[in-house]
């Protein structure tokens, strides 16, 4: 019974994810409609970009070796990251800006930033705050140190992306995947922007590739799961949502399928990699707070701001200025808190609504048109080179949409796999905790990794069906993971 249960559970989380990529895939194909001027533009487009990542991937599959391709991949996720940081020099803006300020006074020992309502307010903003006076009071105030590092990051996250791939799937799924994140248009445009994703998604990243990787079955890579998502959080606080997809992961894959004898240790190191991550918490908070930084542990001190803007019907759950203001006529505490949560029961009320707004957030959030190039290019005046790139991340991304749709039936229709599965959880999990919080399409770019790889498996599985077509009598590798 319990086996059944589980099975059909692994089964429910499958089709909710495909249903996922389903919906990205309509909502992308319709806006990539508007930007093109018609569907039939669009589709021709991403079906040869679908064409081109079957060829690359075939290619690298074929004629390189495991070390050949990782110098292929990191030449080239660096080489397009650096290209574009030294052609465009976005300046800092918004709250980058604003936090790239404070790093800069942090660097010469000036604190009193701490007291700016921005950071009494969101004080897990100075995570990211003092790593970049770190780099600034190491390497100096240039803003291309802070980027290169940003391309550092997403390198390496493009050899993460590879190792989880060819571990959960195979070669072929792992070598397009790496390659499709080491190409991603917005990831490569945002290097240029001072944002706090690139070391947060690295770290995250890091965290879900030692889980898989072994995992709770080696001895201490417990500890190493719980120091990367501990710090990926400091740096962006999303790391909750990992730590429950991994303790449900756990709890579906690790100890209710078998009555094992190693369950004790099982649990014990789960808790340990919760324990690690809010040691890291505790340490870092009690660092600022005694460096005279801050006098509070990092937190988010105003926790209703992004549900009220996050249910905002008049926005689709975006930012609005008459949200600020009214938060504004309150001072931050009890009084605001009390205001912005009776704005948010008020819109809860009404239920159709609120329906209505989730559903437009979902196709918002996973099919709208990125805003890379708003971030990186900004009002720079190139209405053309913005149009071109806008083009190409639409044809890339709606070709991804149509491989995780495939990826995600195949697996149905094979049955459990507990890798992939655990990624689905992730991606379902950061889905709908933004049903209820403030949406932008910038934060697609924290799952991306997840949602290139989960697609892999679907290009890898199409290939094998048009694999004639390429003149490649080799079959591709099958490596490790889920077989065809």
């Amino acid at each position: 019974m319990l086996r059944k249960s589980l099975t059909l559970t692994s089964r429910a989380i499958l089709a909710a994810g495909g249903i996922l990529f389903a919906i990205a895939l309509a909502a992308s194909l319709a806006n990539g409609s508007a930007l093109f001027g018609s569907p039939l533009k669009i589709g021709a487009a991403a079906l040869s970009s679908a064409g081109l990542i079957l060829f690359m991937g075939a290619l690298a599959n074929r004629y390189l070796s495991r070390s050949g391709f990782l110098a292929v991949l990191l030449a080239l996720g660096l080489g397009l990251r650096l290209a574009w940081i030294f052609w465009i020099d976005t300046p800092p803006a918004s709250d980058f800006a604003f936090m790239h300020a404070a790093a800069m006074n942090a660097a010469s020992g000036d604190y009193s930033f701490g007291d700016d309502e921005y950071f009494r307010s969101w004080v897990y903003q100075l995570g990211f705050t003092m790593y970049e006076a770190l780099v600034i009071k190491l390497f100096g105030s240039s803003l291309i140190v802070l980027k290169l590092l940003n391309a550092l990051f997403g390198a390496g996250t493009s050899v993460l992306v590879y190792g989880i791939g060819r571990r959960l799937f195979n070669e072929f799924s792992g070598r397009t995947a790496a390659l499709l994140h080491a190409c991603y248009i917005p990831h490569i445009l945002m290097c240029s922007v001072l944002t706090n994703q690139h070391l947060s998604i690295f770290l995250f990243t890091l965290g879900c590739w030692l889980v898989l990787n072994r995992g709770l079955d080696a001895k201490f890579r417990w500890i190493g799961i719980g120091l990367a998502f501990g710090l990926g959080n400091v740096m962006r606080p999303l790391g909750s949502i990992f730590l429950i997809g991994f303790a449900a992961y756990v709890i579906l894959f690790e100890l209710l399928p078998t009555l094992r004898t190693a369950k004790r240790i099982v649990i014990a190191k789960a808790a340990g990699v919760l324990g690690v991550f809010y040691l890291v918490q505790m340490l870092v908070s009690y660092a600022l707070i005694a460096g005279g930084v801050t006098e509070y542990k990092l937190s988010n001190r105003e926790p209703y701001w992004k549900f009220m803007v996050g249910l905002n019907a008049a926005t689709d759950g975006g930012w609005s200025m008459e949200d600020a203001k009214l938060a504004a006529r309150y001072p931050l505490g009890e009084a605001r808190n009390e205001a912005e949560l009776a704005v948010v029961k008020m819109r809860l009320s009404d239920k159709a609504e609120v329906a209505a707004l989730m559903a437009r957030k979902l196709v918002l959030l996973w099919g709208g048109a990125d805003s890379a190039t708003m971030w990186s290019l900004g009002e720079m005046g190139k209405p053309e080179l913005t149009r071109l790139l806008d083009q190409w991340e639409r044809t890339m991304y709606v070709a991804m949409s149509a491989f995780g749709a495939c990826s995600l039936f195949v697996l149905l229709r094979r049955g459990e796999t507990r890798g992939p599965l655990f990624l689905v959880l992730l991606w379902l999990g950061y889905a709908a905790v933004h049903l209820a919080i403030e949406v932008q399409t910038r934060y697609r770019l924290d799952f991306m990794p997840v949602f290139i790889l989960l697609q892999s498996y679907g290009a890898y599985a199409l290939y094998e069906r048009v694999r004639p077509f390429f003149s490649l009598e080799e079959q591709a590798r099958p490596g490790r993971g889920v077989p065809m």
